[in-house]
């Protein structure tokens, strides 16, 4: 990346110092004894912290206050070289692809980025893999094979004329340009790579030290400059001769990334209770009763992934068995009858598309799999074949088989007109359906597999937003943006059974669900009894929840959290008011009685929470205790008398947790395996009509913040020496652990590494700020998106101090890299202190604060990061 410039003072008046050691365990910092240097003092620590505000959409005008972890750096001063490539190689016959017999030149940059001037050495010398060798002759030269270099930015080019090449003298951030003719070979087949690697360092590592084993022919590294040569500081370099090497590459016959995206969209469309009293959704029989659902296929034409991959048609793709066929190619969509169902009727195909099912096990199978499950056709009429039955049908499905090219579904479709009944097996008092499908084909010409299952708006099982996906989990190991292979998109297809618990719930039933592969349309249906109530949020009391049932659906709110409030803070929460609706969904009137009961996991409430229920002018007080549970306090239990059925009513619930809280953005509640953030008051409500009772559950969910903010770091090599190893990793940012003993990082497996920039490294900060309530799994549920978020980064208000010349030496301790400038991943807005996107090295001249106001909500369990990197001076 380009480079700004580097601010350097006289050598008298700087400290060199070996590479110093930071404890960040309770802001303990353990430093070597300095020795003469330049540039921002060895040892200098800079600490920087993050701050945010946000609000809950649905409370708005109402701030809550969000502080990050603190990360804290110490500057050390080390020599070093860099070598990289320099552009792309450069086939020297461009007008055609690469092809044998063509010379392409390859082009490294080696880069002093130590603190001191210095010479390096090159060796006439590369090495290759692949159909290519180091041969061809250069502008200029007139040996084949031979290298050149330029100290002039490739204005000028000198040939090697020898074994070895000790360049003059490199100032810090100088460069040396070297190139390498290369030939093409014959034999070379379409998408061989030509690999070039200059130097030789184990796995061309940057900046190693050469010593020991390290010691090898070809080898690319520093020679130190005489004492006395201007601008040389005295003395040996205090990390010793220091080496790199590394590689480029050229695909023969280039080839483009083809992909047919295809996107498997699924509604669900009409439920039909044929009881002579229907009572959508609480019927009085089930039996009898159907729902209908819609698919669609949408192969897209242009690239919504961001990959740069060119859209193809959707093909069909052999080993599908078809009635006892598997050699044709077929693209198939398949439905497996989720249970407690049945299928009702023969499905409906678009024209060109036949109705199929199978009868084989579920089990472990996959439906493209045509050695384990047979589809067959449906007969004329809708019948079925031989002893068939629609209750022995397992899967159902459509396929379109493709002879020729105008078969395929071409680009910027969108085929509808598929459509599935299934019927209620027996006569349950409730059913929850869950429903997932899938579809398979291929790219035209024998390319990749295309697999996609439906419930949200990704292709071909992509993943992440529009413009920035990345290919299903474990199918891209070379990085290309593509399945390295079918057998890759093979291993990522299940067996089609629809599980909310995994898979995540498409709650809009609009194929909005997010998350790897696809999302669960789920429906809960329920006969009518003579008691019976639905309890929820706010006029839904009949919202459904996690697991698809009207027993788990909830409503998040969050209390007010005091600015700087830091990670591990233990608070005394304000009060949060609830609204809840409850309903008779039963055939009686009745009495409905209101009442707080124990979490599923008692120990995700702090004891000495207060729960008020309220209605009309009457109050009930419950205090919790983890080992016993709610006990009625103060007032009398509220009982709401002579609810008539169909007739609904809200209450309120007010929750006060005790003094000595934990914040929920620090860390999970002390059980194991629990994954509740929030504190929640489960709300039983019991109808009694006669002798008969029912009950229902509605959770209201305090969060003490909800916008959790994580500050991470690496360091960048930049134009300083290389970098330490695991500093450049986010990751191994070492964990924030206050008085309270609170880690940031609680599952993390990354082993800490303190970081330690020298001048002319750069220090990369990213916030990752995450909304970690609970998302919307269900319908109807009140969840909390994080609005109007604005982040603050001010280098210059305590503990931060990134902007501030802490040394005294007229620099401040980093400057703002403007290009790659401050960047939010969502696309929010980044405003810059005091005067814009620039650099220097003062603050009036630099970028002292960044305030990042983000785009639109940051919705549950959404994560955005907002970065921007700093230069050591």
């Amino acid at each position: 990346m380009p480079k700004t410039k580097r601010f350097i003072k006289q050598p008298s008046k700087f400290y060199r110092s070996l590479v110093a050691t930071v404890l960040l365990a309770n802001g303990i910092f353990q430093f070597v004894t300095p020795v003469l240097a330049e540039g921002t003092a060895a040892g200098q620590s800079i600490s920087n912290t993050a701050t945010a505000t946000y609000e809950d959409p649905n409370n708005p005008g109402t701030t809550i206050n969000a502080t990050s972890n603190t990360v804290t750096v110490t500057v050390a001063e080390v020599a070093g070289i860099t070598l990289a490539p320099k552009g792309v190689p450069e086939d020297q016959t461009p007008a055609d692809p690469v092809k044998v017999g063509d010379l392409i030149i390859y082009t490294y940059e080696v880069k002093n980025v130590g603190n001191d001037p210095t010479r390096f050495r090159i060796p006439n010398l590369a090495t290759t893999t692949g159909p290519g060798t180091v041969s061809g002759t250069l502008p200029g030269s007139t040996t084949s094979g031979e290298l050149q270099y330029s100290t002039d930015g490739g204005t000028t080019w000198l040939n090697f004329n020898a074994a070895e090449v000790v360049t003059p003298s490199v100032p810090v951030n100088g460069t040396v340009l070297v190139r390498v003719p290369v030939t093409v070979q014959a034999g070379a087949n379409t998408g061989d790579l030509i690999t070039v690697t200059l130097g030789n360092t184990p796995g061309n590592a940057q900046n190693v030290e050469r010593i020991g084993s390290n010691i090898n022919g070809g080898d690319v590294y520093t020679v130190d400059n005489a004492d006395g040569t201007p601008g040389e500081i005295s003395g040996a370099p205090v990390n010793g001769t220091r080496e790199a090497s590394d590689i480029q590459e050229i695909k023969v016959g280039a080839v483009q990334k083809n992909l047919a995206l295809a996107t498997l969209l699924k509604t669900r469309g009409a439920y039909v209770d044929n009881d002579a009293a229907p009572g959508t959704p609480t019927p009085a029989n089930l039996s009898d009763d159907s729902v209908t659902y819609n698919l669609s296929v949408r192969v897209e034409g242009n690239d919504v992934t961001g990959l740069g991959i060119t859209p193809n048609p959707l093909a069909g793709t052999t080993g599908i068995s078809v009635d006892g066929n598997t050699t044709k190619n077929y693209i198939l969509i398949s439905d497996d009858i989720p249970a407690g169902t049945v299928l009702k009727a023969a499905p409906t195909a678009p024209a060109g598309w036949k109705a199929v099912y199978s009868t084989t096990a579920i089990g472990s199978t996959k439906a493209n799999d045509g050695t384990s499950v047979q589809w067959k056709t449906f007969q004329a009429g809708g019948t079925l074949q031989g002893a068939d039955t629609l209750a022995s049908v397992t899967r159902v499905g459509f396929v379109k088989e493709t002879l020729v090219a105008a078969d395929n579904i071409p680009v910027n479709t969108t085929l509808t007109g598929f459509s599935i009944k299934l019927g209620v097996v027996g006569t349950p008092a409730t059913l929850s359906i869950n429903n997932i499908a899938q579809v398979f084909g291929q790219t035209p010409n024998g390319g990749l597999p295309v697999y996609d299952e439906s419930g949200d708006q990704n292709p071909s099982n992509y993943d992440g937003p529009v413009g920035s996906m990345t290919p299903p989990a474990g199918t891209d190991l070379n990085n290309d943006g593509l399945p390295d292979s079918a057998t890759a998109v093979n291993n990522t297809v299940t067996n089609g059974v629809a599980d909310p618990t995994t898979q995540g719930v498409d709650a809009s039933n609009d194929n909005t669900g997010a998350g790897p592969g696809g999302e669960v349309n789920t429906f809960q249906i329920q006969a009518a009894t003579a008691a019976s109530v639905l309890n929820g949020p706010l006029n839904a009391p009949g919202a459904t929840g996690p697991d698809g049932t009207t027993a788990t659906d909830f409503t998040n709110k969050s209390s007010l959290i005091p600015a700087n409030t830091l990670p591990g803070s233990k608070i005394d929460p304000s009060p949060v008011g609830f609204t809840n609706t409850l309903q008779n969904t039963g055939t009686g009137t009745g009495n409905i009685t209101l009442t707080p009961i124990t979490p599923a996991n008692p120990l995700d409430l702090p004891t000495g929470t207060t729960a008020t229920v309220t209605f009309g002018s009457n109050s009930a007080v419950y205090t919790y205790t983890q080992g016993s549970g709610f006990t009625l306090t103060s007032g009398t239990a509220i009982t709401i008398s002579n609810v008539a059925p169909g007739a609904s009513t809200s209450y309120g619930l007010e929750v006060n947790l005790p003094t000595g809280t934990k914040l929920s953005t620090d860390t999970l509640t002390d059980y194991a395996n629990d994954a509740e953030f929030g504190y929640p008051v489960p709300i039983q409500a019991t109808i009694t009509v006669g002798a008969n009772t029912s009950t229902n559950v509605t959770i209201d969910r305090v969060y003490t913040g909800f916008l959790k903010l994580v500050k991470v770091s690496r360091i960048l090599q930049g134009s300083g020496p290389a970098v330490g190893a695991g500093q450049d990793d986010f990751e191994s940012t070492p964990k924030y652990t206050n008085a309270n003993g609170v880690d940031i990082d609680p599952n993390s497996n990354v082993a800490d590494v303190p970081r330690n920039p020298a001048p002319g490294n750069i220090i990369e900060y990213q916030i990752r700020y995450t909304n970690i309530s609970n998302v919307q799994a269900g319908a109807g549920n009140v969840v909390l998106n994080a609005g109007n978020v604005v982040i603050t980064e001010d280098g210059t208000a305590s503990p931060n101090n990134w902007a501030v010349d802490n040394d005294g030496n007229g620099i401040i301790d980093t400057s703002n890299i403007t290009n790659p400038q401050a960047v939010d991943s969502a696309s929010g807005t980044i405003q810059f202190f005091p005067s814009g996107n620039q650099t220097g090295s003062t603050q009036a001249t630099d970028v002292t604060k960044y305030v990042d106001t983000a785009n639109g909500n940051v919705i549950p369990q959404e994560q955005r990061t907002f970065t921007f990197q700093r230069r050591v001076n």
